[in-house]
C-alpha cells in the first residue's frame, strides 16, 4: 500500500500501486472538479482538461510519466501539473487538488504538510 496526502482536504488516503488517481479520488467523494469540470467533464477519458491536480510533494517518480494527452492538454500550465484521469500512483504523493483555484492558505497547508511525516 501507499499513501496520497491531499492537502486541501487534509487527509491522507492508502492506496494500491498502479491505481488511476481521478478513480481514487472520486471513491473517496473528494472534491476533484471546479464548476466547469461539474457541470460536463469528459468521464476520464482526457480530453475536457477539468481534473487539474497539482503534485506538491512525494519522490521524483511518484506517479506515472506524462501521457500524450497530458502533454498536450498541459502545455502552457506549471510543470508540476497533472490530469488525474491520465495519472497512475507509483508511490507516496502530495497532492493538490483543484490547483487552478488554490486555497488562500496555500502556504500554511504545504508547511504544515512538510512538518507531517508522509507514511510510506
Amino acid at each position: 500500500m501507499t499513501t496520497i496526502r491531499f492537502i486541501r482536504e487534509g487527509i491522507d488516503i492508502q492506496c494500491k500501486p498502479g491505481e488511476n488517481l481521478r478513480e481514487l479520488i472520486i471513491r473517496e467523494k473528494l472534491q476533484l472538479y471546479g464548476l466547469k469540470g461539474i457541470l460536463g467533464n469528459c468521464g476520464g477519458a482526457g480530453q475536457c482538461s477539468t481534473c487539474f491536480v497539482s503534485v506538491e510533494g512525494g519522490t521524483k517518480n511518484c506517479l506515472s510519466p506524462l501521457t500524450s494527452v497530458e502533454e498536450e492538454k498541459l502545455k502552457n500550465r506549471p510543470d508540476n501539473w497533472r490530469l488525474a484521469c491520465q495519472t497512475l500512483i507509483k508511490s507516496s504523493a502530495v497532492i493538490l487538488t483543484k490547483p487552478q483555484s488554490p486555497p488562500t492558505n496555500l502556504r500554511d497547508l504545504k508547511e504544515f504538510s512538510e512538518n507531517k511525516k508522509l507514511p510510506r
